[in-house]
């Protein structure tokens, strides 16, 4: 006779990149999948270009997923998703230099609102009070997050709390 493991003892179903289907890793990759074109593999190997994952940031209701597309000097994509409604949907998914990819903790970004400044503000969310107003190009250090509040990932900075939409690499 034949036994079923309990639940308990039942390891996760994986995709075919050994990812939990609906995961934070797994819906991250579709989006880095779709910018790069490139396969994932748990390992990178050989000549055949590919991504990897490198590691996570994962916040409240919201994650940054770091994958590498070569074992060295190849391009650093993220993936940003945020949780809503019980599941992970992305938000979207940048590639660049490695160490230059941003918004991701412990990096540097660069404000991007042409014409116009940011707010920085003293929590994650649009009712949370005005600390300072950066303008186009300023520089910030991200040292928290990310969080998903008001339908928008928040990046906690120097300057205090940014929406995502408003930082990009330095």
């Amino acid at each position: 006779t034949s036994t079923t493991p309990s639940a308990s003892t039942r390891l996760p179903a994986t995709n075919a990149a050994g990812l939990k289907p609906g995961s934070p890793q797994a819906v991250a990759l579709t989006g880095v999948q779709a910018k790069t074109g490139l396969k994932y593999s748990t390992s990178c190997a050989g000549s055949t270009p590919c991504i990897s994952l490198l590691g996570q940031s994962l916040g409240q209701g919201a994650a940054a997923v770091i994958f590498s597309t070569a074992k060295t000097a190849g391009r650093e994509c993220a993936g940003y998703v945020v949780q809503s409604n019980g599941a992970w949907q992305l938000v979207n998914a940048v590639c660049g230099l490695p160490n230059q990819v941003s918004p991701l903790i412990g990096r540097d970004a660069t404000v991007h609102v042409p014409g116009n400044c940011a707010n920085a503000r003293s929590a994650a969310g649009l009712s949370a009070g005005v600390l300072n107003c950066l303008y186009d190009g300023s520089s910030v250090h991200v040292d928290g997050g990310p969080t998903y509040a008001d339908n928008l990932i928040w990046w906690h900075t120097d300057k205090g709390w940014i929406a995502h939409d408003f930082l990009v690499g330095p």
